[in-house]
């Protein structure tokens, strides 16, 4: 999830951004031998940062790490590398909600409709020209740094997540990048299956609309159903709410994504994480117990209401596996997932 903070102009240091962005960072500076350390330090990022995303960034610490990592190494296709080795869907429900469409026509009108609870600073715009859709990566607040790298991360992202969800090649009719054209650029050809160009007008690609009736394998309308009404919620939430009930309101959105955790909903509500904790100490509460009880909501719902796999409900309340969720589930209510839904469903 992205935060924008717009008082005072929203000068670029206002802006952040979840630290996952940069996931694969690590493994794309192994892969092309480079040495990420000094590129840390102009930024203000730890390795831990990358290796263990559970904060935010600020946005021009992201733009800045990932350019500086750019020219220091003479590699102008770093964004494209970290994208290479990034997992493609990263938003807990809205995950679920392009796998269980049943089109990817119905994914993409789906997934535009709830990315604005992870992502305020950019959006995609979707036109149709003749027998071809045009994907156009936009700006949503201005940015005075270069976007070079992160423009070749996200459409390559966004490529890559097409891809996964098909499970099989995607059609690409052409790619495009507002940057002039690097060195070595072939290796965008060769990754895209189709004409790279450069120099252009926007950052993104282009498919035939015929794609968009390719049907998704994984498709299930009535979970379908279910999740959309947990992400139609979110997006009405109330924001006049006591710290407890914000709390909870930041846990529900954020579940399944790595700033699920103390340190990223206090950096959401702007509060350390120690004085969110002396707060909601004085309720006798604290995060760890406000965490459990709505992963054990959540997943209660979803059992009873839904035909939800175990893995796909483990992933989506942020556990690393199904043994871990069905642990913590009987600790909660003395009944493992499956025994529960048997008795409730």
């Amino acid at each position: 999830m992205l935060g924008i903070d717009m008082r005072n102009g929203a000068e670029d240091e206002a802006l952040f951004t979840d630290s996952d962005i940069l996931l694969g960072s690590w493994e794309a500076a192994e892969e092309l031998g480079i040495d990420l350390s000094d590129s840390l330090a102009v930024s203000g990022i730890s390795k831990q940062q990358l290796l263990s995303p559970k904060t935010f960034l600020g946005y021009h610490q992201v733009v800045t790490f990932l350019d500086d990592v750019a020219a220091r190494n003479r590699c102008p296709h770093f964004g494209f590398y970290v994208a290479k080795h990034q997992q493609p869907f990263r938003f807990g429900a809205l995950a679920q909600v392009s796998k269980l469409c049943s089109t990817v026509g119905e994914s993409l009108a789906k997934s535009f409709k709830y990315t604005q609870l992870y992502n305020q600073a950019s959006l995609w715009q979707v036109c149709e020209e003749g027998d071809y859709i045009v994907m156009k990566r936009q700006q949503r607040v201005a940015y005075t740094g270069s976007m070079v790298q992160l423009h070749l991360l996200a459409v390559t992202l966004m490529v890559k997540a097409a891809r996964d969800l098909i499970k099989g090649n995607y059609p690409v009719t052409s790619v495009s990048f507002s940057h002039a054209r690097p060195e070595n650029s072939e290796i965008y050809s060769r990754y895209f299956q189709a004409p790279v160009n450069f120099d252009q007008d926007y950052d993104g690609y282009v498919f035939p609309k015929s794609y968009l009736s390719i049907p998704i394998a994984t498709a299930d309308p009535e979970l379908l159903a279910i999740v959309e009404e947990h992400l139609s919620g979110l997006l009405s939430e109330k924001t006049d709410q006591d710290v407890i009930e914000n709390v909870r309101t930041l846990i529900r959105a954020n579940l399944g994504t790595n700033l699920c955790n103390l340190d990223g909903i206090s950096q959401l509500m702007g509060k350390h994480p120690r004085a969110l904790q002396r707060e909601l100490k004085e309720f006798d509460v604290g995060f760890r117990d406000l965490l459990i009880e709505i992963r054990q909501e959540v997943a209660e719902h979803y059992l009873q209401s839904s035909n939800i796999s175990l893995v796909d409900l483990a992933d989506m309340l942020g556990y690393n596996n199904v043994s871990a969720f069905s642990r913590a589930f009987k600790v909660a209510s003395g009944q493992s997932p499956q025994e529960w839904r048997q008795l409730y469903a």
